[in-house]
């Protein structure tokens, strides 16, 4: 079986999962049924199945229990959107791409949201977090001050979703 045959039967089985848990036949917290169970009810291969699994455990959708099944998360949208970012890192430059024009339509929202919040001890963070990105030396201690800028605007906005971004 070639890699590209592999893949968009990988695919179909990530999209059949979903399509059992928007459905609701599988509610956070459920246990899939086993992994014969599912290949013969998706007409797939384990191997695919097993990839599938993996994907969706890598952005949060499903938890692998060794010796007790697979299971679908909480579907919380910070632990849905942490496995997001995560892969972010790992994908082509034209998705990155894609993924930051969507960040910078939501971060404007989140800071709308989150201004009237905002505490003193918010103020003090964020003054920290500038201060910290001008006198930064190298780029990992930028980054760093960025991202806790970001956090203290994101954890005051008030929406999960949006705070997870």
């Amino acid at each position: 079986m070639s890699t590209e045959t592999t893949g968009r039967a990988t695919d179909q089985a990530i999209a059949k999962i979903k399509e059992l848990i928007s459905s609701g036949e599988f509610t956070a917290g459920s246990r899939l049924p086993t992994e014969r169970e599912l290949t013969q009810r998706f007409g797939l291969s384990r191997s695919s199945l097993r990839e599938a699994v993996r994907a969706l455990a890598l952005v949060g959708a499903l938890e692998s229990r060794v010796g007790d099944g697979t299971y679908v998360t909480t579907l919380e949208p910070d632990l849905l959107l942490t496995g997001i970012g995560f892969v972010s890192d790992l994908v082509e430059a034209g998705s990155l791409l894609e993924i930051h024009r969507v960040r910078r339509i939501l971060e404007p929202a989140a800071t709308r949201l989150a201004t009237p919040r905002l505490t003193d001890e918010d103020f003090e963070g964020l003054r920290d977090c500038l201060h910290r990105m001008e006198t930064a030396k190298e780029m990992a201690a930028f980054i760093e001050a960025d991202t806790a800028f970001h956090r203290v605007i994101l954890d005051a906005c008030g929406n999960s979703a949006l705070a997870s971004n």
